[in-house]
């Protein structure tokens, strides 16, 4: 049964966006801007634009869809091991709420959208103790596609967190940017911080970043590349290439050309096991969509 809930809005004039997911904080904005878009969420009685401007005293009503479970773990697992589970995530998917909530009350998960963390919960996971923040030791963005690991104990997991912040853990992403690099390969050293106005972008003032880059091949305009972060930023490859004059094609945020995704894959991790200190590498190749995206731009067509 589907839930609705009213709104009076107050104060000076904002957008419906901005404000339903102010008010709504453990949803997330494009969640949020859907269900306007799909005609659930009304300003006095009418549908309206993400970007309609309240004014004081306007009445909002929200119809929440109920929330099913599309993603089952078991297809997106990689590799298994007593202490860990590697999973290729799917683009689209956001790997836990944007309000830190969830980690103290895991049942506000019920009233969100679906994320990874929902389906690690509800799948059955052999040997898993329940470690805090479901096992998470690292995440991607939503729009990013690739490998992740999710630690099954908190032993593991304080374990792999800290080779994630001593930077060794080693990670290859694939992406197709914007424009023709001149040089093959290269690095990227430039800090970055978070400025007025919540926007992450190169910065003097922010923490140090380093980026390393490779050219793997070259297309009308576009290059399909490696990327090795060595530290672990906020959007650090995102923020470098743009900053580098070359965005993530699919990029809206840091000026990337259109596309129907963020063409960003998270194709490898390489560590050696903390408690063994055997070398580990898993991989997982660019998804169909990524790849049919390159091929569009290799065609001449827009992507």
């Amino acid at each position: 049964m589907q839930k609705k809930q009213t709104i009076i809005f107050e104060g000076k004039q904002k957008r419906l966006d901005v404000f339903a997911t102010e008010f709504c904080e453990n949803y997330s904005r494009s969640l949020i801007q859907n269900l306007i878009k799909e005609g659930l969420v009304t300003v006095n009685g009418k549908a309206r634009k993400p970007s309609w401007p309240l004014e004081n005293g306007d009445i909002i009503e929200i119809t929440w869809p109920e929330i099913s479970s599309k993603l089952n773990l078991k297809d997106i697992i990689v590799a298994e091991t007593k202490d860990f589970i590697v999973i290729n995530k799917p683009a689209g998917v956001l790997v836990h709420p944007q309000s830190s909530a969830w980690e103290e009350n895991p049942e506000v998960l019920e009233g969100t959208e679906e994320t990874l963390v929902t389906a690690i919960l509800k799948s059955k996971i052999k040997n898993f103790e329940n470690p805090p923040r479901a096992g998470l030791v690292h995440r991607l963005d939503r729009e990013t596609s690739g490998i992740m690991m999710i630690a099954k104990n908190e032993e593991f997991q304080l374990a792999a967190s800290q080779m994630f912040a001593d930077r060794q853990m080693y990670k290859t992403y694939n992406a197709i940017c914007c424009g023709d690099i001149p040089d093959d390969e290269g690095i990227i050293d430039v800090p970055i911080g978070r400025l007025a106005g919540g926007k992450i972008k190169a910065s003097p003032l922010g923490r140090q970043a380093v980026t390393g880059y490779k050219v793997i091949e070259r297309a009308k305009g576009f290059c399909f590349m490696e990327l090795y972060p060595k530290t672990g930023r906020t959007n650090q490859l995102r923020v470098h290439m743009s900053w580098l004059g070359y965005p993530v094609l699919g990029d809206w945020l840091y000026k990337g050309a259109q596309a129907p995704r963020l063409m960003l894959h998270a194709r490898k991790l390489e560590f050696k096991h903390p408690f063994t200190g055997r070398k580990l590498c898993f991989e997982a190749e660019p998804p169909a969509d990524f790849m049919q995206a390159w091929r569009e731009v290799k065609s001449g067509k827009k992507a």
